[in-house]
């Protein structure tokens, strides 16, 4: 799936839509990062944490691009909302909307390697990333109805994977739940529910669908352009960039064809002059920055503990 919704001047709109949003804070809820505190730089985010860093380690002792990242510690900044992104929310400032999961939000990955921050370098502005690890469809279209009335945005771009992921509100809170991290235990909270409906094509279809053209008329009523998209890389053995910290995140260089996806949807001449990845930082080629050293439990310590 791939549109651009360009919209148009409307007639009409909804009276109490601004009171609407704004009474619903609640829908600002950071899923799986309300623990993390907004203004203030952390250094393990999940999925990539520091367990499955050493793990990783352990078990692959001279892989290249672990060692990079001992050299290279990501830091994942968050703004005064407690979301990704440099820029600190505001009404005045016009920028560009992101929304979408780990990918967008850049889970792994130092932020100048996510297409997110990528394009929006590119295209000028603030960048008023909304993305949220491990979220699908629902949670895109939640956060962006809490915060759309907040900032002042050009454009809104939107990764849509079509994961089998839902929300919803248990106990007055957004809860999240992942397909592929089914156990039994689900069966106990929600009966035969995921099995008889969650787990069905149709009923992933028309939730992800649904909440695609929820976006599409926030949009519209907003006079907002909606770019969407679902390109997903393919994985191959020529693709020597840098990996994603967490071993299993898209690498660097697949996360440039996804900005060349949204590129060519909004201008065809941008994207001709930014089309090229840049292979120099390519892990094969990188040997003045890797070296095959046995690092210590000491400097592994030192470095990113």
């Amino acid at each position: 799936m791939t549109y651009i919704i360009q919209t148009q001047k409307r007639r009409k709109h909804f009276s109490n839509f601004s009171n609407l949003v704004n009474d619903m804070d609640i829908y600002q809820h950071r899923v799986d990062l309300e623990t993390y505190e907004p203004n203030r730089t952390h250094y393990w985010i999940p999925s990539d944490s520091k367990e499955r860093f050493i793990l990783s380690l352990q078990e692959n002792p001279k892989n290249k691009n672990l060692h990079y990242y001992i050299e290279n510690p990501i830091e994942y900044k968050l703004n005064n909302f407690g979301f990704r992104t440099p820029d600190d929310f505001n009404s005045i400032d016009e920028g560009n909307v992101f929304i979408g999961c780990s990918h967008t939000m850049g889970i792994g990955l130092h932020l100048e390697n996510v297409w997110s921050y990528k394009l929006n370098q590119i295209l000028g502005g603030k960048f008023w990333n909304l993305a949220i690890g491990g979220t699908g469809v629902q949670t895109h279209f939640r956060i962006l109805f809490a915060f759309c009335k907040k900032l002042k945005i050009k454009n809104i771009f939107h990764y849509a994977p079509k994961y089998p992921r839902y929300e919803f509100f248990i106990n007055n809170v957004p809860q999240n739940f992942l397909m592929n991290l089914y156990t039994d235990d689900w069966e106990k909270q929600f009966g035969s529910l995921c099995k008889d409906s969650l787990f069905n094509e149709d009923q992933l279809d028309m939730t992800y669908m649904a909440h695609i053209y929820a976006i599409k008329g926030l949009a519209q009523e907003l006079n907002i352009n909606y770019y969407v998209n679902d390109f997903k890389p393919k994985f191959t053995s020529e693709d020597n960039s840098l990996k994603a910290r967490d071993t299993f995140h898209f690498s660097i260089k697949q996360q440039h064809e996804i900005m060349n996806e949204f590129l060519k949807m909004y201008d065809m001449d941008l994207y001709e002059k930014n089309k090229f990845y840049d292979d120099s930082f390519d892990m094969a080629d990188n040997k003045n920055v890797y070296n095959d050293i046995d690092y210590s439990d000491t400097k592994t310590n030192r470095t990113i503990l």
